[in-house]
């Protein structure tokens, strides 16, 4: 008993010991759990030292011989216990004499239970450093909580990802290898944002992610698509029926009903005198000259009216069904760049998310700059040619931009355009000023159709038909441009922000 009291004392003071050099450590790294630990380890040192004593407690041969040396009794009991079955009468005299020597002393005066003072010293001592780690508070408690408030954020959104997943999954325009290969990047985002451990990380997870969805658009697939839809209202506009209902069913993306309509048409071939199927195939190619930037379609397109002028009905054939082969890999490029831009604007979004989370809790400098483009051109002549133009761009952020250009031309001739550029100044951290350079450009007005001449600084030129083109498929162009570039640098992700943010404002604009 005497050995299990003094092993538990040791096993409880170690415990003690132990649990407080763990919650030490706990305030020199955040460690979540380490009141856990620290219960744990004491109640495992008290066990084992209860367990060790009961394994190792003393036989009676050695109690005897503990008992001698505590006693001084001179080995008696030992003596005795060794030679306790023999009869001779010498072994029975000494005997008595160790039992009437024991006789003499008690278990309770003799063999103390009480722990030994410095015992209870080295015990108070470790209870009190126990009680100040566990009542004083824990720096790394702020960090704990920081943590728990980013891994929170992360949750939610790694749920935002997994509902993209989900709607992309449900799009079945979009081709199932592509909603496969947007699926896997979209799951490999969203386990690698659960092991994040800072925003940092997590910022990197998503641009990674970005740029692998940005692969698998296709940066002309706005382009295409207004060709398309170009191509499509020149069909349409057609007099025959079969061409214009082909039109329709190519602006809807409906391939059953443009193979029904180009089989009709195709069927119509041989009743057509040469001059009608002249008509038919100016009208075919006109749609194709609109389809230029959609150089499949286009050339689709082309074959088609070819074979309605020359009568063949084979070619013609052979013709629909490559206009019907582009269409439908038009709509695939179509659904699987939208099906990525959407994935990766929901990835834009948690990454803004993220970032928006990080910068509440700490300050961030700010540098503004202000700039100022103006420029004007004019263009006159002779002939009915009218023109005109305007954009205005507008970047808000840590800095902030205008810009604004305007240009307007009439007829044909001669073209002169005049323009000056304007940078105000701008400031860094709230500090400091530069002033830009005033150079002077020349800005060519904007040209119809026919040709026109240019003077600019005396030198002349002509100036072929150009085609109008749409604000948003232009904004379109650089924002694809911008993503392309910055996400394959190592901008850092509120730059990139920024960026983005503007070109998201410029889509906005009309």
């Amino acid at each position: 008993m005497r050995q299990t009291l003094r092993w538990m004392g040791n096993g409880l003071i170690a415990g003690i010991i132990l649990a407080s050099l763990l919650l030490l450590i706990s305030r020199l790294i955040p460690w979540a759990s380490a009141s856990y630990w620290a219960i744990a380890a004491g109640a495992a040192s008290l066990l084992c030292a209860i367990g060790l004593a009961v394994c190792y407690r003393p036989s009676l041969a050695r109690t005897a011989r503990l008992v001698d040396a505590h006693l001084a009794l001179h080995d008696r009991l030992g003596t005795a216990w060794e030679l306790r079955d023999e009869p001779a009468s010498l072994i029975q005299l000494q005997r008595r004499d160790a039992l009437k020597q024991l006789d003499k002393h008690t278990p309770r005066t003799a063999l103390s239970l009480q722990p030994r003072r410095s015992h209870l010293i080295l015990f108070g001592v470790a209870l009190t450093i126990l009680a100040l780690f566990l009542l004083l508070p824990n720096p790394m408690t702020t960090v704990l909580q920081q943590q728990a408030a980013f891994q929170a954020q992360i949750a939610r959104q790694v749920a935002a990802i997994n509902r993209i997943r989900n709607a992309v999954d449900s799009q079945t325009t979009t081709p199932a290898q592509q909603r496969a290969e947007i699926d896997k990047i979209l799951q490999d985002a969203a386990a690698q944002l659960q092991n994040a451990q800072n925003a940092t990380q997590a910022q990197q997870i998503i641009a990674q992610a970005q740029a692998r969805l940005n692969q698998l658009s296709d940066p002309q697939a706005a382009n295409k698509a207004q060709a398309r839809v170009a191509a499509s209202s020149a069909l349409q506009n057609s007099t025959n029926s079969n061409l214009s209902a082909a039109g329709q069913a190519l602006a809807k993306g409906d391939s059953k009903s443009l193979n029904a309509a180009l089989q009709k048409l195709a069927s119509q071939i041989n009743n057509m005198t040469p001059a009608q199927r002249a008509s038919l195939a100016q009208q075919i190619e006109q749609a194709a000259s609109q389809a230029s930037q959609n150089p499949q379609l286009s050339a689709a397109l082309h074959q088609l009216a070819k074979a309605v002028a020359d009568g063949n009905p084979s070619e013609v054939s052979d013709a629909a069904q490559a206009v019907e082969t582009a269409a439908a890999q038009d709509a695939a490029n179509q659904a699987t760049s939208n099906s990525a831009t959407q994935a990766s604007q929901t990835l834009q979004n948690v990454a803004n998310s993220l970032a928006s989370s990080t910068d509440s809790s700490s300050e961030q400098g700010q540098n503004q700059g202000q700039g100022q483009n103006q420029g004007q051109g004019q263009n006159q002549g002779q002939g009915q040619n009218q023109g005109q133009g305007q954009g205005q761009g507008q970047n808000q952020g840590q800095g902030q931009g205008q810009g604004q250009g305007q240009g307007q031309g009439q007829g044909q001739g001669q073209n002169q355009g005049q323009g000056q550029g304007n940078h105000g100044s701008g400031g860094n951290n709230g500090a400091g000023n530069k002033v830009g350079n005033s150079d002077q450009v020349y800005v060519p007005g904007q040209v119809g159709i026919g040709n026109s001449t240019i003077t600019n600084n005396g030198n002349n030129g002509t100036v072929q038909p150009g085609q109008r083109v749409s604000y948003s498929q232009v904004i379109a162009q650089y924002n694809q441009m911008a993503h392309d570039a910055i996400d394959n640098s190592n901008v850092p992700p509120d730059l990139k922000d920024l960026v983005h943010d503007y070109f998201n404002t410029l889509e906005g604009q009309h």
